[in-house]
C-alpha cells in the first residue's frame, strides 16, 4: 500500500514514541523515579513487567516491534499495515489479561494507545477486512501462547499443578502439600510480612524524618516530638489481643502472672502503635511520587471449595463466592456474625454465601448445633435458624437448640424428630473432615472466590475482599 510523506512521519513519532515507552517500561524496576510514575497512578507495573513471550519479557518484544517498524518505513512500506495489525492483536490480548487480573499499568495502557494510533495512520480501507483478519488471528495466538507461558499471570488462572514428587507412578502436588497446612502458611508467611513490612516502615520513616529535621535545623527526635507524644498514645482491649494472637510466639516462655503477661503485651502494643504514628505522620513529608512501595502482602494459592449441599444465599452465578467455615459456639464467630449479615444485604446479588459447618472439639455443643441447623434447613428456615443461634445468650444445650426451633417457627414435631434421629450426625462430621483435609484448623475461616482469608475481618475488610474480587469479575449486566 501506498503511505503519504505525512502519514510515514506521523508513523515514524509515534514509533519513536513507542519505543521510549517500552523501554520505560523495562526500566521501571530499576529507576525509581520511572517506577513511581507507575505507582502514583495505578498499581499493576509489578505485576505486568512479568510477562513473558518466548522467554523474552513482553516490553523487550514491544522495542523489537517499533525498531522493526522504523525499518519497514524505510524498505518495506507495503509490509506496515499487516506488521501493526499483527501488534495490535497482541495488544488486544495483554489488555485482555490485565483487565481479566484486576491490574492496571500506565505503560501498558499508554502503548496500547500508541499502537492503535499508529494502526489508525497506516490503515487503507481497501484492505480493512484482512487487517482485521491479521489482528483477530494473532490475537487468537497470543491468547493461547502468552496465559500458557505465564500461568500464574493468566485470568484466574492457577496452572498446571507442580509436581512435589512421583511414587510408582502416583503423582504428589505441591498443592497436596501446601492445602493440609494452608492456615500454619499462611500464619507464617503473614509473620514473615509483618516484620518485612515494619522493617520497611521505619526505614522510610528514618530517611523522611531525617531529612525534614535536617531541613528545619533541629535532630529527628526533636521532630518526632513534635508529631506524636507517647503519653497520647492509647490501645484498647481487642488490640491488645491482636498484638498477642500475632507475635505468640514472643510469649512462648513466659513464667510470670497472667495479669504481668497482659501488662508486657500492652506495653508492646502500645510501643508498636506509637511506631506505627510516627511512620504514618513521616508520610506528610514526602511529595507524590517519592515513595513507591513494591513490597507485596503474600497471597496462597488458589484453593478449589466445593458447595455441594452446604447452605448458601445468594445466586449460583454470582461473580463471588464466600465459604463461610464456622462454629456456632465459637465468640469470634458469634461476633461477626452481624458483620456478615451487613455484608450480604450490601452484596446482594453479587455474591453467593456458602455456610461450612466446622464444629471444633473443644466446643460441646457446637456439632448439635450444627445437626440442629440442618434440621431447620429442611423446613426451609435455615438461615432464621442459624440467627437464633449465633444471636442466643444461653448455652447451646439440647433443650435450647429445641427452644430455639419453636421460637423460630419451626414445627416442633418435625424438628424433634429430625433432631432426635441423629439424621445429619454423618453429613455434619464429613463436613468438618473436608474443612480440616483443607488446611482449615480455625474460625471463623473464609475462602473468597478461592482465596484463603482465616480469621474475622471488619466490615471494611470484608469489602475490600469482595470488591477487588468484584473487578476482577465483574458481574454481568
Amino acid at each position: 500500500m501506498f503511505l503519504s510523506p505525512v502519514r510515514t512521519k506521523i508513523i515514524g513519532v509515534l514509533s519513536i514514541i513507542g519505543t521510549i515507552v517500552a523501554v520505560a517500561a523495562g526500566l521501571a524496576e530499576h529507576v525509581n523515579w520511572l517506577a513511581s510514575i507507575c505507582g502514583g497512578i495505578f498499581k499493576g507495573c509489578t505485576e505486568t513487567a512479568r510477562f513473558t513471550f518466548l522467554g523474552f519479557p513482553i516490553w523487550a518484544w514491544g522495542v523489537a516491534f517499533y525498531i522493526a517498524l522504523l525499518a519497514l518505513l524505510f524498505f518495506r512500506r507495503q509490509l506496515v499495515t499487516a506488521w501493526v495489525a499483527a501488534a495490535f492483536g497482541i495488544e488486544i490480548t495483554l489488555m485482555w489479561i490485565m483487565f481479566s487480573m484486576g491490574v492496571r499499568c500506565v505503560f501498558c495502557l499508554i502503548n496500547f494507545i500508541v499502537v492503535l494510533f499508529i494502526l489508525i495512520a497506516s490503515l487503507d480501507k481497501r484492505f480493512l477486512w484482512q487487517t482485521m483478519a491479521v489482528s483477530s488471528m494473532v490475537c487468537l495466538l497470543a491468547a493461547l501462547g502468552i496465559p500458557h507461558e505465564n500461568p500464574s499471570l493468566a485470568p484466574g488462572g492457577k496452572g498446571e499443578p507442580t509436581v512435589a514428587a512421583t511414587v510408582k507412578g502416583r503423582v504428589i502436588t505441591e498443592n497436596e502439600l501446601i492445602f493440609p497446612i494452608a492456615t500454619e502458611l499462611r500464619e507464617l508467611e503473614q509473620q514473615i510480612y509483618r516484620k518485612k513490612k515494619h522493617r520497611l516502615d521505619n526505614l522510610i520513616a528514618e530517611i523522611l524524618l531525617e531529612d525534614e529535621a535536617g531541613r528545619r535545623g533541629i535532630t529527628v527526635q526533636q521532630l518526632v516530638d513534635e508529631l506524636v507524644r507517647p503519653n497520647d498514645v492509647e490501645v484498647s482491649d481487642q488490640e491488645v489481643e491482636r498484638h498477642f494472637e500475632d507475635n505468640r510466639g514472643r510469649w512462648a516462655g513466659w513464667k510470670g502472672s497472667m495479669e504481668q503477661l497482659w501488662a508486657s503485651v500492652r506495653a508492646s502494643a502500645a510501643q508498636e502503635k506509637y511506631h506505627q504514628k510516627v511512620a504514618q505522620a513521616s508520610l506528610s513529608f514526602a511529595g507524590k511520587g517519592d515513595v513507591v512501595i513494591s513490597l507485596q502482602k503474600p497471597e496462597l494459592p488458589l484453593m478449589e471449595v466445593s458447595g455441594d449441599g452446604d447452605p448458601s444465599w445468594g445466586p449460583a452465578d454470582a461473580p463471588v463466592t464466600v465459604y463461610e467455615f464456622s462454629d456456632y459456639e465459637c465468640p469470634v464467630c458469634r461476633r461477626t456474625h452481624g458483620t456478615i449479615k451487613t455484608v450480604k444485604e450490601a452484596y446482594a446479588g453479587k455474591i453467593r454465601w456458602v455456610f461450612k459447618d466446622f464444629p471444633l472439639s473443644m466446643h460441646r455443643w457446637a456439632r448439635k448445633a450444627a445437626e440442629a441447623s440442618r434440621c431447620a434447613e429442611e423446613q426451609g428456615k435455615y438461615w432464621e435458624y442459624q440467627d437464633a443461634l449465633f444471636g442466643s445468650d444461653r448455652e447451646l444445650d439440647v433443650a435450647q437448640l429445641k427452644l430455639l426451633a419453636r421460637e423460630t417457627g419451626l414445627n416442633p414435631e418435625r424438628f424433634d424428630t429430625c433432631f432426635e434421629s441423629g439424621k445429619f450426625e454423618q453429613e455434619v462430621t464429613r463436613a468438618a473432615e473436608t474443612a480440616k483435609k483443607l488446611g482449615v484448623n480455625a474460625t471463623p475461616t473464609f475462602v473468597i472466590n478461592g482465596r484463603f482469608h482465616p480469621g474475622a475481618p471488619s466490615l471494611e475488610g470484608f469489602k475490600a475482599l469482595i470488591d477487588r474480587e468484584l473487578k476482577k469479575t465483574p458481574s454481568k449486566s
